[in-house]
């Protein structure tokens, strides 16, 4: 009923109205003035209404689907029936102007925008700060990563390990990240981060390994994106043992995004060789909302000693930071 309401006070609205204005007639009896979002009771909603002035939550997703939300409906992403669609009542132009002032609510600058959190690759790190778990098989290797984003730009994360390439030591190791979102720009659509990786002595880790890295993301034309990531290794003893280049392009095409990496280790120190990888994947969006996606590729050896084969790679990630798992579907 307060859906069909809406949509009325949506068709009755003068083409021209102001942005403030479009949001106090559409969405303040369900959302409040201020964004904050009425009691559920009070609305006879089935879920509270979401809180528009959390930052992280305005931010994370795109314009694009924002404008998706309000034009089609809640159900149309999985999310609540009591979302109504403003598609056949409103104008593009109005439902544009009603998403910004939205956005808007958020009131704080400073936080990374959802048009820079490009599809997660094999190889490089990504430069956005997320709310995820990942699980990825690599050849016979397993990992299982937590990542668990801390205010507006940092991010801490943490990786267990896996190998069942034979019967005994089947525990690779662990390792802890840290990385934080340096520069971030939608109007050049790009961003960059810095981060720091930490592995311990445990499993098959024998020494203390550090890296330090700097990884970047762009669209420097069209829909084409274009991330990258520079890595030093250090070792416990060692000192600085080498330095990785890994630089991967893609675009998304609906809900696949076909992408092709490239991974170029030089050593430093002694007489190791290069190596040189690539890694051809293809990246699918899951659920409707978008916040569970799965890769199928492959690495595929290039240059470096053999005996080096060739291995399938996978995985599947759930941000939780946008919806519970079952949700959105």
């Amino acid at each position: 009923m307060i859906a069909a309401i809406l949509v009325v006070v949506a068709a009755q609205a003068p083409a021209d109205s102001g942005e403030r204005v479009l949001y106090r007639d559409w969405c303040s009896k369900c959302h409040g003035a201020d964004g904050r979002g009425v009691a559920a009771a009070t609305t006879r909603l089935s879920v509270p209404p979401a809180d528009l002035r959390t930052c992280q939550g305005s931010t994370a997703e795109t314009e694009r689907r924002w404008i998706g939300i309000v034009t089609r409906g809640g159900a149309a992403f999985g999310l609540s029936l009591d979302m109504p669609a403003f598609g056949e009542a409103a104008t593009p132009e109005q439902i544009r102007a009603v998403v910004r002032y939205a956005r808007s609510l958020c009131g704080e600058s400073g936080w990374p925008p959802g048009e820079l959190n490009f599809p997660r690759a094999f190889l490089v790190e990504k430069a956005f700060p997320e709310n995820e778990w990942v699980v990825v098989e690599q050849g016979r290797g397993q990992k299982l990563v937590y990542e668990r984003r801390l205010g507006k730009r940092l991010q801490l994360e943490g990786e267990a390990r896996t190998a069942f390439d034979s019967l005994h030591r089947a525990f690779d190791g662990v390792t802890a990240a840290i990385k934080y979102n340096l520069w971030h720009s939608l109007e050049h659509r790009a961003l960059a981060t810095l981060g720091l990786e930490v592995t311990p002595p445990l499993g098959r880790q024998d020494l203390w390994e550090v890296e330090p890295y700097v990884a970047f993301g762009a669209v420097p034309v069209g829909a084409l994106v274009v991330q990258g990531q520079i890595v030093s290794t250090w070792e416990e003893s060692g000192g600085a043992t080498a330095v990785s280049y890994r630089l991967g392009a893609g675009r998304q095409i609906g809900r696949l995004t076909p992408m092709l990496e490239a991974g170029w280790t030089v050593p430093t120190k002694g007489a190791a060789e290069q190596l040189l990888s690539f890694y051809p994947q293809m990246w699918v969006q899951l659920s409707r909302l978008g916040h569970v996606a799965a890769s199928l590729g492959a690495e595929l050896p290039a240059v470096g000693p053999e005996p080096r084969r060739p291995r399938l790679i996978a995985f599947v990630l759930w941000d939780y930071g946008d919806a519970p798992l079952l949700h959105g579907w």
